[in-house]
């Protein structure tokens, strides 16, 4: 019989269903969750050449430093299919040759060269390297591994939840009720009374961190902003932007926050009111702050509850704790004021989003009418994507609280299986408690560390393990690296106290052995 296209699209899905590679019994403590779900003075150098001399065991005012390395984040729109299985071909020359600078320009007159490419042969061409990259990609923390077939029919649509997710507005085309929906779910995630909480959804980490931290601005407007030095790049970033004074903390060798210098600065700083950064997982080496204890200075120092105000930088590992089992508690319980987690990483979406999760009374501050939405303005950004919310609530309802645990458990077993067989080829490596991210020594072959797209700082660089990474992928991975280094050596440490010494410190979380390190 003649195949139906709906027969079609139902045997994709169960194919897809089917092919789920993990199977294992979520926490029974989510229970209740699943059931439920069915302006001062800027103190930033801007642009200025770090002092490699400067001493790293004192606080200082946050200045950018241009020397960090690395290789673009290669996100891109598109199916993720296959970014668990082989790793891809590269491309031909001719293929490259199509997706040039010259090859993709865009015509402003009618002669256009003979021999240009037609739009079909780019974007196959473009394909094909989308491909082949993302079976490569180990350094950044995305994951490729999805399926969002059935929302195809839903992009030709103008999606826009423009103004307050709460507050509708005269347009129409929007998915207010789906954003809604994921806000309640990441609210009973954190432990929020639905009362008193507000959200929306972000088009990435970085709009939730400049979110969070406008309103403590707001809400104490000569305060000081204390963020470790392995803070997000867009803490920093909201600095300069609000005009605030910034206080970057150094870090202990493991990438947590120092708490001893922290409480020092507090304590210095006791005229002024404090915002306190708290990393839920750093960028570079996956470290998470210590709220308990940060909480436990602010009560030593006795500062009043009025007198701080803590913004939690969830990306990653925010949506991962929650589901490891003995995991520290990072909920709206204690006296933190907003959270701010990306959705395109643990979740997976092919355009990057997240959710900017507060308490209500703290958006108040910032909320005005506008009479030309018949809404109110709470957001960072105007138009907003409809598209993002509705991928988000599909990949939630889809996973489910067993699935999303499921995804936890594989990377955190495959970033171990990481970490031993870096080991045993002699390569130097560390993995932090409740951390998906391997750091180990950069390569010094940059063709190497561009194939694998691998994320470096000075002489470290990281590999964050996600869904799609697999066990044969690593083995691959290994084994061309091991080759690498009998090519090229091992890296020595740039200069005292760089990344790569700091590796060797009994700090981080799992025991090192260093008999098998180059530099014992």
């Amino acid at each position: 019989s003649v195949e139906t296209f709906a027969e079609s699209k139902l045997k994709r899905l169960l194919e897809t269903t089917y092919k789920k590679r993990y199977v294992r019994n979520a926490s029974n403590s989510l229970s209740s969750l699943q059931k439920r779900f069915l302006s001062s003075d800027v103190r930033v150098e801007e642009n200025a050449e770090p002092d490699r001399n400067q001493d790293k065991s004192s606080p200082g005012f946050f200045v950018d430093d241009v020397s960090k390395s690395g290789t673009p984040s290669p996100w891109a729109i598109f199916d993720a299919w296959g970014a668990s299985g082989d790793i891809q071909a590269p491309l031909t020359p001719q293929d490259h040759s199509k997706l040039t600078r010259e090859a993709v320009r865009i015509p402003v007159h009618d002669n256009v060269p003979h021999g240009t490419p037609s739009e079909t042969e780019i974007l196959t061409a473009y394909d094909q390297l989308l491909k082949r990259r993302s079976s490569v990609h180990f350094g950044y923390p995305y994951n490729l591994s999805y399926n969002h077939e059935e929302l195809y029919d839903f992009m030709r649509y103008s999606i826009n939840n423009l103004g307050d997710p709460f507050v509708p507005s005269n347009y129409g085309v929007h998915s207010r009720q789906f954003e809604c929906a994921v806000i309640d779910f990441f609210s009973e995630l954190f432990k929020a009374d639905p009362e008193d909480t507000w959200g929306y959804v972000t088009t990435c980490g970085t709009e939730g961190n400049l979110h969070g931290i406008l309103l403590a601005r707001e809400c104490h407007p000569d305060a000081i902003l204390y963020a470790s030095r392995e803070s997000h790049y867009s803490v920093f970033k909201a600095a300069r932007y609000y005009r605030m004074d910034a206080k970057s903390i150094p870090t202990l060798p493991m990438g947590e926050i120092d708490y001893s210098l922290l409480e020092r600065e507090l304590n210095n700083n006791r005229d002024r009111p404090a915002i306190i950064n708290v990393n839920i997982g750093t960028t570079v080496k996956g470290a998470v702050d210590n709220l308990d204890r940060i909480l436990r200075i602010l009560q030593n120092l006795n500062i009043p509850r009025e007198r701080y105000h803590i913004h939690c930088d969830g990306a990653l590992f925010a949506m991962m704790i929650p589901f490891i089992d003995h995991a520290p508690d990072v909920s709206f319980q204690k006296p933190i004021d907003s959270i701010s987690v990306s959705g395109h990483k643990m979740l997976g979406c092919p355009m990057p989003c997240g959710i900017a999760l507060t308490r209500k009374d703290h958006v108040q501050k910032v909320e005005h009418r506008i009479d030309y939405l018949n809404s109110v303005d709470t957001t960072i950004m105007g138009s907003r994507n409809g598209q993002s919310a509705l991928y988000l609530w599909y990949s939630l309802r889809k996973k489910s609280l067993t699935g999303i645990k499921n995804d936890v458990i594989h990377c955190m077993e495959t970033a171990r299986y990481l970490l031993e067989q870096l080991t045993s080829v002699g390569i130097d490596c560390r993995l932090n408690d409740l951390s998906t991210t391997v750091v180990l020594e950069r390569p010094l072959d940059d063709a190497f560390v561009k194939r694998w797209q691998l994320a470096c700082e000075e002489d470290i660089a990281h590999v964050v393990v996600m869904p799609n990474i697999t066990k044969p992928k690593i083995d691959q991975f290994v084994k061309e690296l091991k080759e690498s280094v009998e090519d090229h050596g091992h890296i020595k440490p740039q200069r005292d106290g760089s990344p790569l010494t700091q590796l060797y410190s009994s700090s981080w979380g799992v025991a090192y052995d260093d008999t098998s390190s180059h530099l014992r």
